[in-house]
């Protein structure tokens, strides 16, 4: 009976792995930083894409250096990449990838991360 009853909740456990589908999201977070007549320049940018499909569509805002991302405790403010970066990584994302790039007459570093997505 026990290893019935044990096969059952295994099969069943099973089935329900084979309803759900995932898929993999990208973010990609630039950093440029500088000198300024007020002193040291650092700007932070989190790019989520245009398609209106991700999940963090409609969270993500950038403003001026710094990124505004609201969730279930309000507004997050970072100016900082690795307070970003630490907090991305809290929610399941994992950089893949750094590197650097130019932008017109811009450079900026940047990371991309990667989320699996289990609906």
């Amino acid at each position: 009976m026990k290893s019935f009853l044990l096969s059952f909740i295994l099969l069943l456990g099973i089935n329900f792995s084979f309803g759900q589908t995932s898929y993999k999201e990208y973010v990609t977070l630039r950093v440029q930083y500088g000198n300024s007549i007020a002193g040291y320049k650092y700007e932070i940018y989190l790019d989520i894409g245009t398609s209106g499909s991700h999940s963090m569509s409609g969270q993500v805002t950038n403003v001026d250096e710094h990124v505004i991302i609201a969730d279930d405790y309000g507004k997050q403010v970072f100016e900082s990449d690795m307070d970003l970066l630490n907090y991305l990584g809290k929610k399941g994302w994992v950089v893949i990838s750094t590197g650097e790039i130019d932008i017109l007459d811009q450079h900026y570093y940047t990371y991309l991360l990667e989320r699996e997505v289990i609906k």
